[in-house]
Order: structure tokens, then C-alpha cells, then sequence
């Protein structure tokens, strides 16, 4: 036979909690941002403040008795322990809130050797860069680096990138992958059977797309058939449209090649310039899609009406858009950009939509884009 005692579990839960929380807030302080030890902390945390909840109501008598100040009689002196604890605490707080400079020099030193630690993560882990210079000489614009880390789903998508106002009128493209630009899409596939593809084709799936498909190549194909699905969002403010009312460059309306280059299919530094020079504030875009990357919503008998994405584009889940507000007056500045949405899943308008709760791999295609303005002229 064997008996727990209540009080017993919850002050032994207390102080085997508080070594728990001292180690990882340790850990968490003198070393970059570690999610296990982070979740651990998290946790621990939880079970601390449920602890406490049953210390409090097991002693709630002797903590009310705590907070008066009255007269002990043996010693004829006033109890000021609840206060001074007050104070105490208080003081703490007040002082971290002002930034207090001891207190401000021990958090920077905490910074300083994390950084160090995530210095020496970062060493580790070697990502390489393709770099492209556009051939953008003649051009008397402001100069822009894109670099784009690219994320585990990222084979040979097509994507776009462009300026728009803050308004959102198109001002011009700065890097569009030629089969968008010049509408070449030659290379067809033909199913080899009716299968309902509810995975990624390319790198989900048991069995190989070779086994799936027919490949074939169609030079003819390239000015009749049209990927207006491919990215909704950057068609549609470029505004050119087919004999047909579908948004796609034509023969007479193609982007300069001054902006146009081969899909880069590894981690990229892009450096071009724009066609003149900028003055203000602008929206940077980027719209990237892949083709095959179907999932349980976006599956290849999801739309069966729709004959643009039932078609032979495959393009599964719709294009991702990611944006950056750029300041153009402000002198090697830096930027981010962040995903905003996602385009029309058959390209039947230019909207950006923010519901991505049915989008899983195509959020995995880009691990990260950061922008630079190297120079304003």
C-alpha cells in the first residue's frame, strides 16, 4: 500500500518545476532560439501556474494572513514583510520597464552571446547562391538585389516579380521566368489514366511521374496554349490579353527582355536595375506557382467544371504572393518581404486572396526573400 499527500506533491511539484524553469531560462538566455528548450519552458510554465493554483487554495487562510500588517505580540513589533516583498517586486518591474543600465547591460550581454551562438549556426549551415547581374547597363534606374532562399519544395517553379504603387497601379515587371514572359509553355503531359491526384506529384508520391504521364514536346503549342492560372495576380496587372479575354502576354505584347530570364531553380541573388529611377515608397511583389503540387483540397477532381484548372496545366494549388513596401529614398535599405496571399486557382481573376488554410506545400516553396536597394540615383 502506498499514500500521496497532497501538500506534499504540490511543494515537491514546485520545486522540481522551479530547476526545470531556472535550467531553460539559463539556456534560453545565453544561447540563440532552441524550440525544444523554448516549448520545455512553455510547459513547465503551465504546470507551475497549476501548482500554484492548488497552493493557494490549500493555504489561502495563512496568504491572507501574510498581507496585514499587524503587531507581534512577543516582540512588540510590526510585521512589514508584505510590503518590503511589494516593494521589492515592484522595483524589479519599474526598473526593467525604464531600462535601468545594469539591468539594460546584463540583457545586451545575453544578446551579445546569442548572437554568437546563432554566428556559429549559421556557419554551419551552408547555403550557396546563384548570382544573375541582369544586363541592365543602359539603364539609368535604381538599383535592386533580390535574394530568394528557397524552401523544400522550391524544383522548377515559374514566378514573377514586380513594382506596383502603393495604390496598386502596375509600374513595371523586374523579373519574369521566359515561359510567363513570351507565353512559351511547350512541354505537354497526357495522363495514362483517370487517377484522382490528391498528393504531390513530384515529391509525395510513391510512384514516379514518368509513370503517370506522357511527355511530349509541342513547338507549334507555344501560341495556343495559355497558363493564365499559372499567376493570376501578376497577369492580370500586366493587363495583356488573348483574342480569347484570357490574361497572358501575345506575340506583340511581350516584356522586355531586359526583365526576362530562365526559371532559377536554385537559392538566387538577382541584381537589376528598374527602368528609371524611383522616387517614394512602392509595393515590391513576388508571385511564385508549381505545377503538380495537388493536396487533399486541391486535388485534381476539385474543380471538375472548371476547365482551366481540370485542364492539362496541373497546377494544383494556386499561386502564393509575397510582398515588400519598399522606400526608395531610403538608402541601402533592407527589406523582407512577406506572404499576403494567394491568386485565383484558375486564374479567373487578378485578387489576392488571404484564406490560406487549404494551401500546405506551396507555402514551403520560398523559405525566404529579402530586398535591397544598394543605391537610390
Amino acid at each position: 500500500m502506498f499514500s500521496i499527500q497532497t501538500r506534499s506533491l504540490v511543494s515537491l511539484s514546485i520545486f522540481f518545476i522551479f530547476i526545470v524553469m531556472l535550467l531553460t531560462s539559463v539556456l534560453m538566455f545565453i544561447q540563440s532560439h532552441n524550440t525544444s528548450i523554448a516549448l520545455t519552458h512553455t510547459i513547465v510554465g503551465l504546470g507551475l501556474l497549476l501548482m500554484l493554483i492548488f497552493h493557494v487554495k490549500n493555504n489561502m487562510k495563512a496568504l491572507f494572513n501574510y498581507f496585514k500588517i499587524k503587531l507581534n505580540p512577543s516582540s512588540k513589533k510590526y510585521n512589514f514583510t508584505m510590503p518590503v516583498a511589494l516593494i521589492f517586486i515592484s522595483s524589479l518591474v519599474i526598473l526593467s520597464l525604464i531600462q535601468f543600465t545594469p539591468f539594460l547591460s546584463f540583457y545586451n550581454w545575453g544578446n551579445e552571446i546569442r548572437a554568437t551562438d546563432g554566428a556559429v549556426a549559421t556557419k554551419k549551415e551552408e547555403v550557396t547562391y546563384q548570382v544573375f547581374n541582369m544586363d541592365s547597363k543602359s539603364i539609368e534606374g535604381t538599383d535592386l538585389s533580390i535574394e530568394l532562399k528557397k524552401g523544400p519544395y522550391f524544383l522548377w517553379p515559374q514566378y514573377a516579380i514586380w513594382l506596383e504603387t502603393l495604390e496598386g497601379e502596375f509600374v513595371q515587371p523586374v523579373y519574369v521566368t521566359q515561359a510567363i514572359a513570351k507565353n512559351q509553355f511547350t512541354n505537354k503531359v497526357t495522363r495514362k489514366d483517370k487517377r484522382v491526384f490528391d498528393s504531390h506529384l513530384i515529391v509525395e508520391q510513391d510512384s514516379i511521374i514518368d509513370e503517370l504521364f506522357v511527355f511530349g514536346e509541342d513547338p507549334a503549342s507555344k501560341d495556343t496554349r495559355i497558363r493564365s492560372e499559372s499567376l493570376p495576380v501578376f497577369l492580370h496587372k500586366l493587363g495583356s490579353k488573348t483574342s480569347d479575354g484570357l490574361f497572358a502576354p501575345t506575340q506583340g505584347e511581350l516584356i522586355s527582355d531586359a526583365f526576362t530570364g530562365a526559371t532559377l531553380s536554385n537559392n538566387f541573388e538577382l541584381n537589376t536595375k528598374t527602368q528609371s529611377p524611383l522616387n517614394g515608397k512602392y509595393k515590391l511583389r513576388f508571385e511564385i506557382n508549381h505545377s503538380f503540387d495537388f493536396n487533399s483540397y486541391y486535388s485534381s477532381d476539385r474543380f471538375p467544371d472548371d476547365p482551366i484548372y481540370s485542364g492539362n496545366g496541373y497546377s494544383a494549388q494556386p499561386s502564393v504572393i509575397y510582398e515588400a513596401i519598399i522606400d526608395t529614398n531610403d538608402k541601402n535599405g533592407l527589406y523582407k518581404m512577406d506572404l499576403i496571399g494567394r491568386g485565383h486557382h484558375s486564374g479567373k481573376d487578378g485578387k489576392v486572396y488571404k484564406d490560406l488554410s487549404n494551401m500546405t506545400t506551396a507555402l514551403k516553396l520560398v523559405d525566404r526573400i529579402r530586398v535591397e536597394l544598394k543605391s537610390v540615383l
